[in-house]
Parts: structure tokens; C-alpha cells; sequence
């Protein structure tokens, strides 16, 4: 019904954002995703972008979150970064860098990540991120940004004592 009446504004007034965004949010409700998107992307158009935008990249966010469950690594890269594309977002940015580590794509996992960082600065796992940037940084040979990483988490009671044996092995 929803559907029927929104559509039906839209009709009547092809530049209504605001109906077009509702539009959306009931296709996405519905899990109409491709339908949603196209009406977010029309609602952009249409004067309703920051929340249209919003709106897409919790999408995405999600789409990432699936491929990367279902170990389609670079699906999850993908949808993360088209996640960003419309917001930045901190859980799009650790899927991307999980994701681009099982891919063993190293540098990207580290950009992913240190974003990630950037973005959720006080994030639960920050140190786990850390630790993961400092050892796939050592893997890659660069030393000093392993060194860099190691020393954020010295005094972290669970990745401490093995970033400060790691130090001393660098």
C-alpha cells in the first residue's frame, strides 16, 4: 500500500525527494534492495541527498557484511567501499581491511584499517586493529610502521605483552 502511494506522488510530482526517500525506505524494509537504491539515488536528485546518502550507505554497509560472511572477500571490499562512497563509515572500513587481509592484500588491509582507526578512534577493538595493522605491516617488511603500531598497544593488557616481545625481535 505504501508502495501504491508513494509511487503515486511521485507521479504527480516527479521531483517530490522527500517521497522518493520514503519510497526507498519502504523497499528497503521490504528487502527490495535494487528498488531502493534507485529510488534513494532519485531522492539524492531531488533535494534529500545527506539522507538519501545515509541511507545507501547503510546498504551497502550491510552488503558488505553479508559477502564477507560468506567469504566473498573482495564482494565484501567492494560493497564496503561503495559503502564510503556515499558516507564515511567505520564498519564499512573494517570489513574492507578483514576482507582485503583474507585476500592478502596487504597495503589496502592497512589503509582499510588505519581508516577504520581514524573513524572509530575509541573503538572496543582498537587495539586488536592495531595489533593487526602492526604484525601485516612486519609481514610486508615495513619495520617502522610495525614498530609505530606496536608501541600504541604496549600498555593494552591482552596485545602488550606480544607487541613488546615483537618490538624487541625488531
Amino acid at each position: 500500500t505504501a508502495v501504491a502511494a508513494y509511487t503515486k506522488v511521485i507521479e504527480l510530482e516527479p521531483a517530490n525527494g522527500n517521497a522518493m526517500l520514503r519510497l526507498g525506505q519502504v523497499y528497503a524494509a521490504t528487502g527490495k534492495v535494487d528498488e531502493a537504491v534507485a529510488a534513494f539515488e532519485q531522492a539524492a536528485a531531488n533535494g534529500q541527498e545527506k539522507q538519501a546518502f545515509k541511507q545507501l550507505s547503510t546498504i551497502y554497509v550491510k552488503k558488505a557484511a553479508a559477502a564477507l560472511k560468506a567469504k566473498n572477500y573482495q564482494g565484501a571490499v567492494d560493497a564496503a567501499l561503495k559503502s564510503n562512497e556515499y558516507l564515511e563509515n567505520a564498519t564499512a572500513m573494517k570489513v574492507a581491511g578483514t576482507a582485503a587481509s583474507a585476500l592478502q592484500k596487504n597495503e589496502e588491509a592497512i589503509q582499510y584499517l588505519e581508516k577504520y582507526l581514524e573513524l572509530s578512534p575509541n573503538a572496543k577493538d582498537a587495539a586488536q586493529m592495531k595489533y593487526t595493522i602492526a604484525a601485516t605491516a612486519q609481514v610486508m617488511g615495513d619495520n617502522a610502521k610495525a614498530k609505530e603500531y606496536y608501541t600504541m598497544i604496549l600498555s593494552d593488557p591482552k596485545f602488550g605483552p606480544t607487541a613488546k616481545q615483537m618490538l624487541e625481535s625488531l
